[in-house]
């Protein structure tokens, strides 16, 4: 099977933004606390004080895209379910207070009940195990890139019979009060349900197709990189390029003539500390009707991902 058969059948999100993906609010910065998550509203009154944020986040938005994709994963067996998360800093405070304690009053000070988080693994995990996704579970680290490679990533497998529903997102909460990049840090998550599209019972969203290449290394094919990802599909009317002038090479500028040659403008926004911004406007596009965009960010280290979204505009879906 094609990944690109796959449709999306469900959205979850949970973000200081707003919950409704249709009607994200993604201008300018919001706090990147925990305040705004209503823990016992999402996930219950109890079992989850322990749990770190970024996992708070990505069981909630599980939660929501399970649900709005009509309960789909449940329908196959738990083999045939997979998952693929991307986060930067979903556990950085988590490991930052661990260092203290460990360099502090000592190891055996640490919490058993948080000690397993230090694996950044362990946040899918904990999805997998209330959702049964004994299929596979990834999680990809890639700084900026990461949630749009988990769509890459998931999709692969699919392809390759590991599984038959798909679980991706990103997830991210706030970096510690010292971190230089905590004035820019992202809390969150976003999770897509995708299925092959013969066996869709939910009214698909539209589709998502993903590329992910290297700059400048890859730049004499990236032409011939957006042919295949733009094959087969309308034009994007536009593209949405997160990059930063500051990057320490000019990525954003490379991507964005690129785009030009084939006719698609690009708005430019600043990245945020992680993975989430992306997937909060793949989740904002797929949510409302409209004509294709081409989603793409890069990281400083020539990292770059784009997704192509196809919106599918459905009257049960309004």
């Amino acid at each position: 099977m094609s990944a690109n058969e796959l449709v999306v059948t469900g959205i979850g999100v949970v973000s200081p933004r707003g919950c409704d993906p249709a009607a994200l609010d993604l201008e300018g910065a919001v706090p990147a606390d925990d305040a705004w998550f209503d823990v016992a509203a999402e996930l219950g009154p109890r079992g989850y004080k322990y749990v770190p944020p970024s996992c708070r986040y990505l069981l909630a938005a599980t939660r929501r895209a399970v649900a709005d994709a009509g309960g789909s994963p449940a329908a196959v067996p738990e083999a045939e379910r997979g998952m693929a998360v991307g986060t930067n800093s979903g556990i950085a405070a988590l490991i930052d207070g661990m260092d203290a304690t460990v360099t502090g009053p000592g190891a055996e000070r640490l919490s058993p009940a948080t000690a397993p988080y230090f694996s950044i693994n362990t946040l899918a995990g904990r999805v997998a195990m209330d959702h049964g996704v004994k299929g596979w579970n990834l999680t990809l680290t890639s700084p900026r890139t990461a949630g749009l490679e988990a769509l890459l990533a998931g999709a692969r497998a699919v392809a390759a019979g590991r599984s038959t529903v798909l679980l991706a997102g990103s997830t991210e909460a706030a970096l510690p009060d010292h971190h230089p990049a905590h004035a820019a840090s992202e809390a969150g998550a976003v999770v897509l349900v995708l299925e092959p599209r013969g066996r869709a019972a939910a009214a698909p969203y539209g589709t998502c197709r993903t590329a992910v290449f290297s700059l400048p290394a890859a730049e004499p094919q990236l032409d011939e990189i957006l042919i295949r990802l733009l094959k087969d599909a309308p034009a994007p009317d536009s593209a949405l390029l997160v990059t930063d002038a500051t990057d320490a090479s000019p990525l954003g500028a490379v991507l964005a003539d690129a785009l030009r040659r084939f006719g698609v403008p690009a708005d430019t926004v600043p990245p945020a500390a992680g993975t989430l911004l992306p997937m909060l406007h793949l989740a904002r596009t797929l949510g409302r009707p409209g004509p294709p965009r081409l989603l793409a960010t890069t990281s400083p280290d020539g990292a770059c991902a784009l997704t192509l979204a196809r919106p599918r505009h459905l009257p049960d879906r309004t």
